[in-house]
């Protein structure tokens, strides 16, 4: 190729990404979520010198339950916000999602307080996890308003504004766990840290939502709100069960080594598993969510999306791929020197043995929306009994049976990856050939 064709051919490629809708998206929501993703990320050395792990591993189990409390709370009603057209529907979605979340984390909170703590203190054996109890019906709701925001701005695509939630969002929540570990205010600061981290970042999103958009917020109606309930009933139905099964497969294995193993065996997992979702959620959080927009418009209008599924798999895999057989074989030594202390070197360790399905869930999980596009929620469903039911497998058989960590993590992460692949598998069928449009 001749120096005139190569230059012809290197301009004409530039100036068809600089014309990319989907490029320029891309760029802006991962420009976001880099943002916010390195800031925990590099907070992590200040905290791993301040916290001991057991209190990280304290967190990770909160955190679990926070995340299950999230996804039942609204009923994924959040979910279809992606899929609907009318403006003033979809702020009836909005709406509908938020107030059934305040209403069962109102009643979560009621049990918290006085009902459950010394039973959930005693059935995961940690004690502070009871005593701790009341912080999950609070900060499941936070989660929530911070969910819907984020999907209204997928819908609208307004990817500058979710790019400043996700910052705002994680930002919020970082400062206030280093602040509270500084000032000694409480025994477990990362706890509490967390929790107004999360407050501070769910109203700035019903604030930015209330500026921006008080105009189609102000016609809603409660008729309207009762009739996007029953049109949009698959979303609790199927979506939200299917949600449910996920995070239980995500959350649950965090209590599981805590219940077999002490708190502290749990902060290290929970540390390896952290440091994976800078990479991860840079990409394929940001890949997933302007690919869902742009799927979405192409499933309407044609029925399929197969060139945009093919494209982002395969770039994917290669970043996966090529980060996995950079990295591997230095994480004990990166992970000890990052964080500030030999005992953080286990961390490294448990990295390794997990990395396998780290990357295969990188591609997995940016493609994963597929399951909404083509209106699959209950294939959707049965794939998450599925992760769900093969990760509690392989928590429960390592922590009963084998009576080894790393021997739950081999089993651990040689399942997860059986259930990443089948997600590839079904949501490419998807993508290439359709049943039914989306109405």
């Amino acid at each position: 190729m001749s120096p005139s064709t190569f230059n012809f051919f290197k301009v004409e490629l530039l100036a068809k990404i600089k014309s990319s809708t989907f490029f320029k998206n891309g760029l802006t929501l991962s420009g976001g979520v880099a943002l916010a993703q390195v800031l925990p990320f590099l907070f992590y050395p200040v905290l791993g010198r301040i916290y001991a792990a057991d209190q990280f591993g304290l967190l990770a189990s909160i955190t679990s339950i926070i995340t299950v409390l999230s996804v039942v709370g609204s009923g994924r009603y959040e979910a279809a916000l992606v899929v609907v057209e009318e403006r003033l529907q979809a702020a009836h979605l909005a709406l509908l999602a938020v107030l059934l979340g305040l209403g069962s984390m109102l009643l979560c909170e009621s049990l918290s307080l006085w009902v459950l703590p010394s039973a959930v203190g005693s059935w995961f054996k940690s004690e502070a996890v009871g005593d701790w109890l009341w912080v999950c019906p609070l900060a499941a709701f936070f989660v929530i308003v911070f969910n819907v925001y984020n999907e209204w701005c997928v819908r609208a695509a307004r990817f500058k504004a979710l790019a400043t939630n996700k910052i705002v969002n994680s930002g919020a929540i970082v400062l206030n766990k280093t602040l509270f570990g500084f000032v000694k205010m409480s025994s477990q600061g990362l706890v509490v840290g967390d929790l107004i981290g999360r407050f501070v970042s769910a109203a700035g999103c019903a604030v930015r939502a209330w500026v921006k958009d008080r105009d189609v917020f102000s016609q809603a109606r409660w008729g309207g709100i009762r009739s996007c309930a029953a049109e949009y009933k698959e979303y609790p139905l199927y979506n939200m069960p299917g949600r449910l099964l996920n995070s239980i497969g995500q959350a649950l294995p965090v209590l599981f080594v805590a219940a077999y193993f002490g708190d502290s065996e749990a902060g290290y997992f929970s540390m390896a598993m952290a440091l994976f979702s800078v990479p991860i959620n840079i990409v394929s959080t940001s890949v997933g969510d302007v690919y869902r927009q742009r799927a979405a418009e192409e499933y309407r209008e044609k029925g399929e999306c197969w060139a945009s599924f093919k494209k982002v798999m395969w770039s994917l895999t290669a970043i996966g791929v090529g980060a996995f057989l950079l990295l591997e074989w230095f994480l004990p030594s990166l992970t000890r020197l990052f964080l500030g202390g030999e005992e953080w070197r286990l961390a490294g360790v448990y990295a390794q043995i997990i990395a396998p399905a780290m990357v295969v869930m990188f591609v997995s999980n940016s493609l994963s929306g597929m399951f909404v596009v083509a209106d699959r929620q209950r294939d959707f469903f049965f794939w998450q009994l599925y992760f769900a039911v093969t990760t509690l497998a392989a928590v429960w058989i390592g922590g009963e049976l084998l009576g080894s960590v790393k021997a739950t993590l081999v089993l651990f992460s040689v399942l997860r990856c059986s259930a990443y692949l089948l997600s590839i598998v079904l949501t490419s069928r998807y993508a290439r050939k359709t049943k039914k449009k989306i109405a």
